[in-house]
């Protein structure tokens, strides 16, 4: 196995840069062609894929690994790399079909990374955003330039017929299910559970959903606006359309809408929240002077969000296991002028707290096949066993919890994932050996209700709500 092209250098970034990076998503694409391509984009997206593809890590730690390692600061740059990199993630089966083909049928796992990425880079640009043969061309050196052209020159053949768009995809052999993959760019396996989960017409509508970005949603933080006057001057200044039903909350449409508030977000003033994670908060109906357990709390969005609806008055303990994600979730907090949050590192199966509270949040680690749309490389290294080990883990966590869990008191459990193995299956289990927790009402109710007769649970699908895929339950202590 090669690994990516260079030993990154040491290079420290500004600060409007590190702020690009920390929040640079699929909601914040900014979509261009080719023909605004830059060298310096290309090589970022080469070896952010190729670090993906060697380490298996997510688009947003390999853009900053890759802008950091070739000293690449210009948020344009950014930008259109970042692009590339969730578009050649998203589309990625269907691209490696096409590259297998124009390179004579070889896996294109076996080709070295950088080379590999390069290819399904330009197969996107010309299968899928539909470049000029000018643009590719331009593209193409510029790419010798980047990886050495003797590398690539074993694959000049391959380059050309993908420049051309003369590659054919044949289906005829394949399968019902492995046809939809290709034509949803999904793993086989997910598209056959899915199917069976929701039934066929649903299913493809929400995965055709995952090709294509979601609005972002910005809510209004009090903490640091308690000027109702300030509030309503911020609120002319947003760019997008009020959701119905939430005070403060606001979905964007357009990403270069939401750079336009870059000053506000950094003052905390306002503060990006997929539209599930809000409505969990909510459904948390935490008042002042209430005590609360976050567990696994980083990055620290309901965190802050508790904080604003509490005033600032009462206790939050919130439990997370990295120390990365910890101090991500610190830099938040100030940001956010959260003042009654306190950190605690600690396994949240384990968790070191000794009283009851008020109100517990699980928000545990799971397969995030809810955000597929936002963050496309996730469907490329989730598995079945991998689902179920999720499911194991939420388990136990949702079951310490519990014992936190003070009398009349609420437990809400929520995960960004659509599959009921990590939902619905782990309620069940838990309300058969907790006899004492019942579920109960939502408010708001923006979602769809649960499956498996779970009707007071809450479900978010991207093709229906507009945001990320959740699960929401809230449960009540009845001893």
């Amino acid at each position: 196995m090669s690994s990516p092209l260079v030993e990154p250098p040491q290079n420290r970034f500004s600060t409007q840069v590190g702020f690009l990076l920390n929040n640079c998503t699929g909601e914040m694409v900014v979509i261009g062609r080719a023909d605004r391509m830059t060298r310096d984009s290309l090589a970022i997206a080469i070896e952010a894929l190729s670090w993906m593809a060697y380490e298996g890590i997510g688009e947003r730690t390999a853009l900053f690994r890759a802008a950091k390692q070739l000293g690449v600061e210009e948020a344009g740059e950014l930008r259109q790399a970042n692009r590339l990199i969730m578009e050649t993630a998203r589309f990625r089966n269907r691209l490696d079909s096409v590259v297998a083909i124009a390179i004579g049928g070889n896996e294109i796992k076996r080709t070295a990374h950088g080379v590999a990425s390069f290819l399904r880079i330009l197969a996107y640009l010309k299968y899928v955003d539909g470049a000029s043969r000018k643009d590719l061309l331009r593209v193409v050196r510029w790419a010798r330039d980047i990886l050495d052209w003797r590398e690539l020159h074993p694959f000049e053949k391959a380059i050309a017929l993908l420049a051309s768009g003369t590659v054919v995809m044949h289906r005829a052999d394949l399968s019902e299910f492995d046809r939809l993959a290709l034509e949803t760019c999904h793993p086989v396996w997910f598209v056959e559970r899915t199917i069976r989960v929701f039934g066929r017409d649903f299913a493809l509508r929400m995965l055709h959903r995952n090709l294509s970005r979601l609005p972002s949603y910005i809510r209004l933080n009090t903490l640091a606006i308690s000027n109702a006057d300030r509030a309503m001057k911020i609120a002319e200044q947003i760019k997008g359309s009020k959701v119905p039903k939430l005070d403060g909350i606001w979905k964007i449409q357009k990403p270069s809408d939401i750079l336009t508030g870059t000053n506000l977000i950094q003052s905390g003033a306002l503060v990006m929240q997929d539209l599930a994670g809000i409505v969990t908060g909510l459904v948390c109906s935490v008042k002042p002077d209430q005590s609360v357990l976050d567990l696994c709390a980083a990055p620290g969005n309901k965190t802050s969000h508790l904080a604003a609806l509490m005033n600032n008055r009462g206790e939050i303990y919130s439990i997370d296991i990295s120390d990365r994600r910890l101090a991500h979730w610190g830099s938040e907090m100030k940001r956010a002028r959260v003042q009654i949050a306190n950190a605690i590192r600690a396994d949240a199966a384990e968790t070191p707290i000794q009283r009851k509270v008020d109100v517990v949040l699980v928000d545990p680690p799971c397969s995030n096949t809810g955000v597929l749309a936002k963050s496309p490389s996730i469907k490329w290294r989730i598995t079945p066993a991998r689902v179920n080990e999720y499911a194991a883990k939420q388990y136990s966590i949702l079951r310490a919890a519990a014992n936190h869990v003070d009398s009349e008191g609420t437990l809400v459990y929520c995960t960004c994932s659509i599959l009921p193995e990590e939902n619905e299956f782990v309620i069940e289990n838990f309300l058969r050996r907790s006899q004492e927790f019942e579920v109960v009402p939502q408010t708001p109710f923006l979602g769809s209700p649960g499956l498996r007769g779970l009707g007071q649970c809450q479900r978010f699908y991207p093709h229906l709500h507009e945001c990320n895929g959740y699960f929401i339950a809230k449960l009540r202590r009845t001893d």
